[in-house]
């Protein structure tokens, strides 16, 4: 009967002395907060990610857009992009600050990946251009290339 129980007792120190970390190799993201659902002329937008990395090397953020408004446009920018990560601590868990400037001026000059089409279409009286309304996905990738989970926002309205 001691055995049995000293068996039991082993088996159970061992599970216990297994626990797996709660940082893994794959990167992982999760959306903290959005400045902003409408995003004014001359405005900007800032997306502040969580992130969980065990090897603390996240390098770059794939965005993926949809321009979801229903009349179609002849031309339009990129759908998705990499860009690099901007500026973080190089810890396991922190906060990735990604700001997009639409002021014209060269600051992180992220302008581009806001908008999607080039010549929005034009309406009202007195005309206006028609804002784009998109949905965003986002993935981290670290330097092994582990590809984190995906991160969905939408709507934004981006008004031109």
């Amino acid at each position: 009967m001691k055995q049995i129980f000293l068996i039991l007792f082993a088996f159970s120190f061992l599970i216990i002395a297994c626990k797996k970390e709660s940082v893994n190799t794959k990167p992982s993201i999760s959306l903290k907060k959005v400045s902003a659902d409408v995003v004014p002329v001359n405005g900007s937008l800032q997306f502040i990610f969580s992130y969980g990395d065990k090897q603390a090397d996240i390098d770059s953020i794939f965005i993926y857009r949809t321009r979801l408004n229903i009349k179609t446009v002849s031309s339009r920018l990129n759908d998705s992009t990499k860009l690099a990560v901007p500026y973080h601590e190089k810890n396991q868990t922190g906060d990735i600050y990604l700001d997009f400037i639409t002021d014209g001026l060269g600051r992180n000059d992220y302008q581009k990946y806001l908008i999607s089409a080039v010549f929005p279409p034009i309406s009202g009286n007195p005309p206006k251009s028609e804002a784009d309304t998109m949905s965003y996905k986002f993935i981290a990738i670290d330097k092994e290339k582990n590809v984190s989970d995906t991160v969905y926002y939408s709507p934004i309205v981006i008004l031109r």
